[in-house]
């Protein structure tokens, strides 16, 4: 059985805005929670900040012998082209009317170069990928709970939540009810729908047309679930009403998960999340990379431009997550060279010549200084910049011994 590491660990928590000792609810266990892409076209570098901000979390976690248990999910349905606001196409939808394709086919093709990808840049797989698809009557029967509680309404085949009835809403992001009315971010750009109460409310089930792929039968009629009720339900499904840490790019924190927690706060009427992490934008042509500017990575483009996948990965290592990063080609070529150098420097140490081939816990001074260096700089929520200062340092200092480092 793994030991615990005495050291503490120390996160940022978005909801509380501010670092505090990380604590599990059920230790030596940690469940974590991580959004994932949307499958309707390729997954741009962008994207792969928030996988990779989870997959550093993860490793940092095991690293201190905790049990990890992570899901990060497939959103193959119900995500619309402008979510803030609930208007536009759906994305999958969109997509097949485009190109002749079923959605499903879109869904699968993209998942599959999606899963390929992050092997590239070597994301551990998440013990559990769920798809939205495959959870359709989870994300009804939280609906349902809520429209018996009155926290949701029904009207012309469509489910509402009511966001007057979550006195809590706002606390994730600062968008409150009185901000989004006076012209704060989101729902307040929308006109009120016929069918709604009031513009802040937001969708958890979706009438569908007859000329949608993707429908499904409910107690409300034909239609398909809302974003954001989704993550609520798997969420829900695979690590329980309660669960440690929820991660997330920060355009998800409005309304994405806002809205997550009015749901499942709605239904249990716990704190669904103890910590919500949220990684920040990458930078490229001094925009957020994001499809809708037209500004996008592949990692696919890496690769025909000679650039190694993997120096992606050590670029994101050089900036804290919860800083602003920029893609340029001069940062991208000095990562790949960092890469390079870091990876000759491993190559030359000699191999260590360990008796009888077991290793030794006992550690030089100076190797246990570095060792805990390190360690404390993964603990303070991913110090991961000084981290990797630490490794290249190590893997030149002649003064450790080889098989120390």
């Amino acid at each position: 059985m793994t030991t615990i590491s005495t050291k503490p660990v120390y996160l940022y928590n978005t909801l509380s805005r501010s670092k505090g000792l990380f604590t599990p609810l059920h230790p030596p266990h940690v469940d974590i929670y991580s959004c994932g892409p949307t499958v309707y076209r390729d997954i741009h570098i962008g994207n792969f900040r928030s996988f990779m901000t989870s997959d550093w979390l993860r490793r940092m976690l095991e690293y201190n012998g905790y049990d990890v248990l992570l899901v990060r999910n497939i959103t193959d349905v119900g995500h619309l082209q402008n979510d803030d606001v609930e208007t536009g196409e759906d994305k999958l939808e969109n997509e097949a009317r485009t190109t002749g394709r079923s959605a499903y086919e879109i869904a699968d093709y993209y998942t599959q170069k999606y899963l390929k990808d992050s092997d590239e840049l070597n994301i551990l797989p998440p013990q559990i990928n769920p798809k939205a698809t495959e959870h359709i009557p989870e994300m009804q029967a939280m609906t349902e709970k809520l429209v018996e509680k009155r926290l949701a309404y029904v009207a012309n085949g469509n489910v509402y939540y009511d966001v007057s009835r979550f006195p809590n809403y706002g606390e994730l992001s600062g968008n409150t009810v009185e901000n989004l009315r006076e012209g704060g971010h989101g729902r307040q750009q929308m006109e009120v729908a016929e069918d709604k109460d009031a513009p802040e409310d937001f969708a958890l089930w979706k009438h569908g047309d007859e000329n949608r792929q993707m429908n499904w039968e409910s107690p409300w009629g034909t239609g398909f679930p809302g974003w954001h009720i989704e993550c609520s339900a798997m969420s829900t499904r695979y690590l329980g009403e309660q669960f440690d840490i929820h991660t997330g790019g920060i355009d998800l924190r409005f309304p994405h998960h806002e809205d997550e927690i009015a749901q499942s706060y709605g239904v249990s009427g716990k704190e669904p999340v103890q910590v919500w992490i949220h990684n920040e934008f990458l930078i490229f042509g001094s925009l957020k990379m994001s499809r809708s500017k037209g500004n996008v990575i592949l990692v696919s483009t890496l690769k025909e431009r000679g650039i190694d996948p993997m120096a992606y990965r050590y670029l994101l290592l050089t900036a804290h997550y919860r800083s602003k990063l920029n893609f340029t080609d001069e940062s991208i070529t000095a990562a790949q060279n960092g890469l390079n150098n870091l990876r000759d420097d491993l190559a030359a140490l000699p191999v260590p010549e360990l008796s009888n081939g077991n290793h030794t816990d006992t550690w030089s001074e100076k190797a246990s200084q570095v060792r805990d260096a390190f360690h404390t700089a993964i603990n303070d929520d991913l110090d991961l910049p000084t981290a990797l200062s630490i490794t290249r340092e190590v893997a030149r200092d002649n003064t450790i011994d080889a098989a120390e480092r």
